[in-house]
């Protein structure tokens, strides 16, 4: 029986799209899945709820970002009170 390879989230396209189109999507979508620091408590929550919409799962957070990042050139920093 022949070795499978590892694909990750791109084996869906089988060989379809060529491997440039499939490794830019399998690096887009690792930047989606990622957790990412809230500006505001501080904690690796911070997930993508739909495109441009971030938000923080432990402190409730929502702000607007990047489509694919949540924070786009600079950073944000937020004032504390």
């Amino acid at each position: 029986m022949a070795k499978r390879k590892k694909v990750g989230s791109t084996g869906r396209f089988g060989s379809r799209y060529g491997v440039k189109v499939r490794r830019s999507i399998d690096s887009v979508e690792e930047q989606i899945k990622q957790d990412y620091e809230c500006p505001q408590c501080k904690h690796k929550k911070v997930t993508r709820e739909s495109k441009g919409i971030w938000t923080c799962k432990k402190c409730g957070l929502t702000f607007a970002g990047g489509a694919y990042r949540p924070y786009v050139g600079r950073q944000i920093r937020m004032e504390e009170d």
